[in-house]
């Protein structure tokens, strides 16, 4: 039959029966005994790698029986100029990379899980963005090297084809250079961690809150609620302020009183305010300044320099708003006046 003996028939049909009922059988004694097994232990990793390697290994045993047969089966020396067996060899090393590279990428989507669960335990949410560029990344690099690997075992020059691949890799880099430079610049966020989704930055004369980093770009809401695409090659080359990683919100003015303030009103004046502060737990009461620091042209200055522990906005303006009302009420009781501009002007009167 086909040119083969009767005997060599009933070999390879035995082969391919017992190749099937050894895959059938591995495959029941992953789905059946191992995962019962690993279900028991304590970690996930032995019941994902299981899963992850049940239809894998039913592929290597098909592409074994494949090759026993096809080794059996009386083909000729050549076709053309080309020897059957560089044939069958290239493609016994094509079909068990292919088989390798699916193990690979398996293995990978494992590692995958406990990155993404890392990822997740932390407070910023740019991790759980850069995994599926790790991920994806890596599953590249094996995909390429397997490609390589391919190529390198049915006879391709690999040398001069990575030659030619880093002299258009350069071009592409120049015509692609400012993509490029947004990519790294998507590094750079990653890994410096600048800031957070949620975030109120500001970069140039961009301020407002991050909604999302992407590969390319960084969306930025504005206060007024306009959407600002900002590219990330901007956060290598300018600077960033991450308004919300502020520790404390600084209140800072110089309060005019007038000059017919007394220098018992004014030290009463300086001890009020301080003792304002002092008794308000809202304010960092470990550093503060309150002193009549200067005679202006038209009022006795007293700087005012502390800080409150709420960074959040509406909270620190209506702390400062309340802080304002008791000194002006303290101003009252002491009968002190706020200074503004006024011009004396004394006409001579003849005697």
């Amino acid at each position: 039959m086909f040119g083969s003996s009767f005997d060599r028939i009933i070999i390879i049909f035995l082969i391919i029966f017992f190749t099937l009922l050894i895959r059938k059988l591995v495959i029941y004694i992953f789905e059946e005994k191992l995962i019962h097994i690993t279900r028991k232990t304590k970690t996930e990793r032995d019941d994902l790698l299981v899963k992850a390697l049940k239809n894998p290994i039913g592929y290597v045993i098909i592409g074994i029986g494949l090759v026993a047969c096809i080794h059996l089966l009386p083909l000729p020396e050549k076709i053309g100029t080309t020897e059957v067996s560089i044939i069958i060899n290239s493609t016994s090393t094509l079909l068990f990379t292919l088989i390798a590279l699916f193990v690979t990428f398996r293995l990978i989507d494992v590692l995958a899980y406990y990155i993404y669960k890392a990822a997740s335990s932390t407070e910023t949410k740019l991790d759980k963005q850069l995994v599926p560029l790790l991920i994806k990344i890596l599953k590249i690099v094996v995909f390429i090297l397997s490609l390589l690997f391919i190529l390198q075992n049915i006879g391709w020059e690999i040398t001069s084809l990575l030659a030619g691949l880093g002299i258009g890799g350069l071009a592409f880099a120049l015509a692609a250079q400012e993509t490029l430079s947004n990519l790294f610049g998507s590094f750079t966020i990653f890994s410096d961690r600048c800031f957070r989704i949620g975030d109120w930055v500001k970069i140039d004369d961009v301020e407002g809150t991050v909604e999302e980093v992407g590969f390319r770009s960084t969306k930025i809401r504005r206060f007024d609620q306009a959407l600002v695409i900002t590219p990330n090659s901007k956060f290598i080359k300018s600077e960033v302020i991450n308004f919300s990683e502020m520790k404390m919100r600084r209140i800072t003015f110089n309060l005019g009183v007038s000059y017919e303030t007394t220098a018992k009103q004014m030290t009463n004046v300086v001890e009020g305010i301080k003792k304002i502060i002092e008794d308000d737990e809202r304010f960092e009461r470990s550093f503060y300044m309150v002193h009549f620091t200067e005679f202006g042209v038209y009022s006795l200055d007293i700087l005012v320099y502390c800080f409150t522990k709420t960074t959040i906005w509406n909270e620190y303006l209506s702390m400062r708003e309340e802080f304002n009302l008791k000194i002006m009420k303290l101003l009252e009781e002491l009968n002190v006046e706020i200074a503004y501009p006024t011009q004396t002007i004394q006409f001579p009167f003849a005697k």
